[in-house]
């Protein structure tokens, strides 16, 4: 939980909580059993019966980040050097 919140590398994880390494596997071994999938499911139906959920309305945020290696560009990228700029009328 604590590399879900903060963000960090797995190898940056305080060893209070083990190595990075163990923590990684047990992290894909959890995923892998669906225990993710399992809590959040009893934690929306804990967050029901105790406040109520308006399931007719939802919200969705998320963030646009440049991908650190840049990604492959399927569409060409067209040259900007040499285009000329349009001129209008008025400044012939």
């Amino acid at each position: 939980m604590y590399r879900l919140r903060t963000g960090c590398q797995w190898d940056a994880i305080p060893r209070e909580f083990g190595s990075g390494s163990t923590c990684y596997r047990r992290f894909a071994e959890w995923t892998e059993q669906g225990v993710f999938e399992k809590l959040h499911a009893e934690m929306l139906h804990y967050c029901h019966l105790e406040r109520g959920i308006d399931w007719d309305w939802a919200s969705l945020d998320g963030a646009i980040v440049k991908a650190p290696k840049g990604g492959i560009s399927r569409a060409p990228i067209p040259p900007v050097v040499g285009k000329a700029a349009k001129t209008s009328r008025s400044d012939r």
